[in-house]
Formats: structure tokens, C-alpha cells, sequence
């Protein structure tokens, strides 16, 4: 039963966390199997003392809220889907009270600074230092990055994209990301050796099968970039937090206060600095920032401002390096638009070049028709009015032959 009702969540990310959810829950009632748990229920063992008993054991153990939220939610669910029973609201405000308040994690987080991220990549291998580079670099989740397969990136892109499929996400929704240069050529290194190590982890999981343990052999067709498991990942975020001397826990929640999450935040923060909200949540994913970047910005301009950022993401590049190429890109992208504006200004130049030439042409014809005009006006100064005499003299002549003309007719 256990079994079916975890088949019954598409999310991988669902189902690691209801599982662990509920394993943690038989614990706390001393129990062993889930279908021995719902078998008990139905001969009338009080399911909801026993979940509000592991509310206030959460509370008193300080789980963090969120964790403790989803664990209740597991075993809530779980009950509901194998009995189709369902919490009362005055069962469920019970519940909630007993639960850890507060929203935030309460492990107190150390910093993740550039030289922090640097003394933990150092001491991973060629893997590990792709890897995570790879998530610094995009803010794609772990559960995620682990599923991508080598036809969700283009390496002949710049910066390199990678599509992250609905199958692989958290919200079901697809989206896009890039990554950083620098982890452009860790990815590269990992991929020179990745087949080895996939044959290498086939024969290793061929003699833990002789000897009963591990889950099968490794397919030597695993097409996804980075074929291991987040457990295997978390190892490896381990070993090189130990030997980087940075391995601390929190003295309450016993939790590491360096993981592999931050890397995500990491990135948010940094891109945030320099190009808008939006944007930077859309690149890692995030519901809420996809439509807003999608809808207001092209491909082209999201992958633009990715570029700006990106300087902002190198580990390994030399703070000072980093530092005046971002100086540097500052200066090209105002000599940008001190250019844009030359060329604006230049536009408005022709364009009144344009205007002045038709008025000229206009005054031009304004010019000549006044030079007739003037030219008119001069015979009149020099014409001579005829004398009386000579106007009788003229009126005589026309009466005449006006005379002459009636008498021919």
C-alpha cells in the first residue's frame, strides 16, 4: 500500500520528502512498516493522537517549520489516501498549533562568500567541481540538475543554454537557464571522463549485487549529464566541506550550515545585484518571475542580461580580475549608449538637414516669384502717363474706326 501511494505523486522531489516523512513518523510511534500502521488504524488505534503526539515531538526536537510542515502533511495524506478519512478543521487548528511556528529554517546559515565557495570546490574531484559550478552558475535545483541529459544543453551557445524540461521540475513548469564560462569548462573536463565513470560505477554496483547490496547495476546508457544520485552529490558536498575545515553543524538543529542549496541562493543574490528580479527568478526557475520575463522580454535580451551578470558568478576568476572586467563591461555598455545617443542625435541631424533643404526651396520659389513681382513693378515706374491731347487724339481714331467698321456692315 505504501508503495502504491507513493507511486501516485509524479514529483521525485514529493516523493523523497512524504517518504522520509512518513519513515520518520513509524519511528516516533515504534513501528516498522506503514501497512502494518494502517492495519492498526482499522482496528481503532487513534491515528490523530498519534499524528498531534508527533506534532508537539517535531516541536520539541526543533525541526525546522517547513520540514515539519511537510512531514505532517506525509502522514495526513497518506491516512487520507489508504482510509479515505479526513481531518476535521478543529483537527487540523490542533495540529497546527502543535507544530513548530515560524516560516524560516531555523538553522543559521554561515555565509557562502566567493572564497568559501572556492576552499569547497578546490577539494572536489572533476565531477563535483563540474557539478557544482554548474548549479552556482544556473540556479537550477539539484533534484533537477541530476535529471538533465546531454540534449538539454547546448555547448555551442553563448553563453551555454540548458532547457529544463516540465518532466524535471518542482512546479511541473519548463524553463531555461545558462551557465557561466568557467563552469562551461568544467562541464567539458567532466565529459571527457563521464563514460569511464559510468563503467567504472557498473562494475563497482556488479560486486555490491554479488553480495546483496545496492539497487542494481548502472546502465552504460545513462544519457543524463551528471548519472549519479543526489545522495551521491551530498557526499560529495560532505567530503569536501570535511576537508575544507568547514564541515559545522548548528548547535540546535544538528543540520550542516553550509549545503548544497545555498548554491541556488548564491546565485540569486548575485544576479539580483545587476539585472532585474525577474529575470534572475525566471533563470532559476522560480513561478512567479516566468511569466513576468517571458511576457516582457526577448530570449535575447534575458540571455543579454545574463551576460552582464555573469562575471558576478565566477569562483576560481581572481576577485580583482573579476572586478575591473565588470568595471570594464560598465565603461563598454556606456560607450554603448553614448554611441546610441551620437546616432540618435545624428538621426535628428538629417532629418532637420531634410527640413531646412524644403524650406529652402520654399523661400527659393518665394525669391522669384518676388523678382517678377519686382520686376513688373519697375515698367510701371518707368511708363509715362499720355496727355489729355494725345488721349483725345487716341479716343478719335478708335471712334473712327469703330465709325468706319458699322458702315462697312
Amino acid at each position: 500500500m505504501f508503495k502504491e501511494w507513493l507511486d501516485s505523486f509524479r514529483s521525485e522531489s514529493t516523493k523523497r520528502v512524504y517518504k522520509a516523512g512518513v519513515k520518520n513518523f513509524l519511528k516516533v510511534v515504534g513501528l516498522h512498516n506503514a501497512d502494518q500502521y494502517i492495519a492498526e488504524v482499522k482496528n481503532g488505534r487513534d491515528f490523530f493522537s498519534d499524528l498531534l503526539n508527533y506534532a508537539k515531538y517535531m516541536s520539541e526536537n526543533n525541526y525546522p517549520p517547513k520540514t515539519a510542515g511537510a512531514y505532517s502533511q506525509a502522514i495526513i495524506n497518506f491516512i487520507e489516501y489508504e482510509l479515505d478519512i479526513e481531518l476535521s478543521k478543529k483537527q487540523r487548528r490542533k495540529l497546527n498549533n502543535a507544530l513548530p511556528k515560524g516560516k524560516r529554517a531555523r538553522t543559521i546559515e554561515d555565509d557562502l562568500t566567493r572564497d568559501v565557495l572556492r576552499k569547497i570546490l578546490t577539494h572536489c574531484d572533476t565531477k563535483g567541481k563540474a557539478l557544482f559550478l554548474f548549479l552556482v552558475s544556473s540556479g537550477i535545483r539539484i533534484g533537477e540538475a541530476l535529471k538533465l541529459e546531454l540534449d538539454d544543453i547546448n555547448l555551442k551557445s553563448d553563453p551555454v543554454k540548458v532547457k529544463v524540461r516540465g518532466e524535471y521540475t518542482k512546479t511541473g513548469e519548463p524553463y531555461y537557464s545558462f551557465i557561466s564560462r568557467e563552469a562551461k569548462d568544467a562541464l567539458l573536463e567532466w565529459l571527457k571522463i563521464r563514460q569511464d565513470y559510468i563503467l567504472s560505477a557498473k562494475n563497482r554496483g556488479r560486486g555490491l549485487s554479488k553480495l546483496g547490496y545496492g539497487k542494481g547495476l548502472k546502465s552504460v546508457e545513462d544519457k543524463r549529464i551528471f548519472p549519479f544520485s543526489q545522495a551521491v552529490a551530498q557526499q560529495m558536498w560532505n567530503n569536501a566541506l570535511r576537508k575544507a575545515g568547514l564541515e559545522n553543524h548548528d548547535k540546535v538543529t544538528k543540520r550542516r550550515t553550509l549545503h548544497i542549496h545555498m548554491l541556488r541562493k548564491y546565485f540569486l543574490s548575485k544576479l539580483k545585484l545587476v539585472i532585474p528580479k525577474e529575470i534572475a527568478e525566471a533563470l532559476a526557475g522560480h513561478e512567479e518571475g516566468l511569466d513576468e520575463a517571458y511576457r516582457r522580454y526577448t530570449k535575447e535580451e534575458i540571455r543579454d542580461w545574463y551576460k552582464k551578470a555573469e562575471p558576478y558568478l565566477y569562483v576560481f576568476v581572481p576577485q580583482e580580475i573579476t572586478e575591473i572586467q565588470t568595471t570594464f563591461q560598465a565603461q563598454l555598455q556606456d560607450l554603448k549608449e553614448k554611441v546610441t545617443d551620437l546616432l540618435y542625435q545624428n538621426q535628428k541631424l538629417f532629418i532637420q538637414k531634410d527640413e531646412l533643404r524644403q524650406e529652402l526651396e520654399k523661400v527659393k520659389a518665394r525669391l522669384a516669384r518676388w523678382e517678377k513681382f519686382e520686376e513688373k513693378l519697375k515698367q510701371l515706374e518707368e511708363w509715362t502717363p499720355p496727355t489729355p491731347e494725345d488721349l483725345e487724339r487716341m479716343i478719335t481714331q478708335i471712334l473712327q474706326k469703330l465709325k468706319g467698321k458699322v458702315n462697312n456692315e
